[in-house]
């Protein structure tokens, strides 16, 4: 510190021999001022737009590395559809096969462009290797297309000796290699762009601290009344850069706790609906049986005076028992009591033996043999789920065969639900389609991944993956 306060020291009395030079003249001294500053903005910008320049290319890498991964995947995706028709010769298999050689045509087009940006287009080892991997790609491709049109043709015999033929085996090494190698050159590329990257941003660092030195000098020396205000701007630059350095943590910190959030505010939600069942249960059940026990009482004995009332105390009672039933329903939806006295598992049973009994529907279920030791919340969130799906195929998919599979491991719980019934078409879902968007909206509040795949005539697919929360010891 002494030795940076010398330095300062020594650098201010030579600018005041420079200002003497020029008889103290402030307009030569603000005039120097000014054309340091513009010296320093445009070198500055000349950094940052190289920088930025780099980063582009980096980013541009990421993605050509991406578009090469994709291109594997669904090279990868297109040989196997190949495979299972010519194992199976059944059609479900060309929609994923033409889906992914679509891709592929796309992703080379991708990768194309990228290549022809003038920072590529200089790396010849990056162009030569692409080149050969897209070579190796498109022969591929070709014998996958000979291979697809003669098995169209129903010519199998054909379509199978060319996929005995060495040509695919060779290529998919080919590939695998060519693959590797650009992925290495690719990489290679990347780290010397960061370093240099790197070395430019030290050097923009080290020209941003010095110039203001000089600056702030020339500028103490010209108005020397004002350098209590400018370290106040610093001091104030430097508070602000510590409250928004603490805003940002804060942020963070309020991210990695959403999760849990959204979990204890669906507890929050299940647990009044538990609480307004139980009120529903004991203050309005009871009423509605108390009110059927006195009716039944006055009809007993008014039979005989008073006929016609009697015959309307009857028809108040089936009424009355009609609302009972409607408020054992409603307190069921409320919050399933089984899951809480029986496990989930009874729950699910039961809830699938109901509407397969009421559908008619034939029936494929897959469940745990034992009970799953996860959070009561997220019980009732897959209890739900299966509710509202089974809900749906009664209502609207005309369904007859309807599959309900349960599978977990120590991290995740994996829900599948399947009709076979008349399906609908995925462009017409919109925002007001309220319970797939709140099925959608409970599981992604807790980390999930809700899917659902549909088209006409061809059923309805859901699929949900959850994380696997283990059960509050308390």
């Amino acid at each position: 510190m002494h030795k940076v306060r010398t330095t300062l020291i020594t650098l201010l009395d030579r600018l005041e021999k420079i200002s003497d030079t020029f008889g103290g003249n402030t307009v030569a001294l603000l005039t120097v001022s000014l054309l340091l500053a513009a010296a320093m903005l445009v070198v500055n910008d000349r950094f940052i737009v190289s920088t930025r320049e780099k980063t582009d290319v980096l980013s541009m890498l990421d993605e050509l590395l991406l578009e090469t991964w994709k291109v594997q995947s669904n090279l990868a995706i297109a040989e196997s559809s190949q495979r299972g028709y010519l194992l199976t010769r059944s059609d479900n298999y060309f929609n994923p096969y033409d889906n992914a050689t679509g891709q592929i045509s796309q992703q080379l087009q991708n990768i194309n462009t990228l290549l022809n940006h003038t920072n590529l287009v200089k790396h010849a080892e990056i162009q030569s290797t692409m080149n050969e991997l897209m070579s190796s790609i498109s022969k591929k491709s070709a014998e996958m297309s000979v291979t697809i049109d003669f098995a169209k043709k129903r010519q199998f015999d054909k379509a199978l000796a060319v996929v005995r033929l060495d040509s695919g085996i060779k290529e998919s090494h080919n590939i695998e290699i060519l693959s590797r190698r650009f992925e290495q050159q690719v990489l290679a590329y990347r780290v010397e762009l960061e370093d240099k990257r790197n070395t430019m941003r030290r050097m923009m660092r080290w020209f941003v601290m010095a110039c203001p030195l000089i600056f702030v000098s020339l500028v103490v020396l010209v108005i020397r009344r004002l350098l209590r205000e400018l370290a106040e701007k610093a001091n104030l630059y430097v508070r602000l850069t510590d409250e928004n350095a603490e805003y940002e943590r804060n942020i963070q910190r309020m991210t990695t706790t959403l999760q849990r959030q959204a979990l204890q505010a669906q507890t929050n939600v299940e647990r009044e609906r538990y609480q307004l069942s139980r009120e529903l249960h004991d203050e309005l059940g009871s009423l509605l049986t108390a009110i059927k026990m006195d009716i039944s009482w006055a009809i007993k004995h008014l039979k005989e005076d008073m006929p016609q009332v009697t015959e309307k105390l009857k028809k108040t009672n089936q009424y009355l028992d009609r609302s009972i039933n409607f408020k054992r329903e409603i307190v069921q939806n409320l919050h399933p009591s089984m899951i809480k006295s029986f496990g989930l598992i009874a729950s699910l049973q039961n809830l699938l033996n109901e509407a397969g009994g009421r559908n008619q529907w034939q029936l494929d279920v897959i469940m745990p043999d034992q009970e799953m030791l996860i959070n009561e919340t997220l019980s009732l969130i897959i209890y739900r789920l299966v509710q509202e799906s089974l809900n749906n195929c009664s209502k609207y998919a005309k369904a007859t065969q309807v599959s309900v599979h349960l599978m977990h491991d120590e991290q995740y719980i994996k829900l599948e639900i399947a009709d076979n019934g008349i399906g609908f078409d995925m462009n017409s879902l919109t925002t007001a389609n309220t319970g797939i968007s709140g099925m959608r909206n409970r599981v992604e509040s807790i980390g999930g991944h809700y899917e659902v795949t549909s088209a006409p005539g061809q059923g309805t697919s859901t699929r949900v993956l959850l994380p696997y929360l283990l059960a509050d010891p308390s």
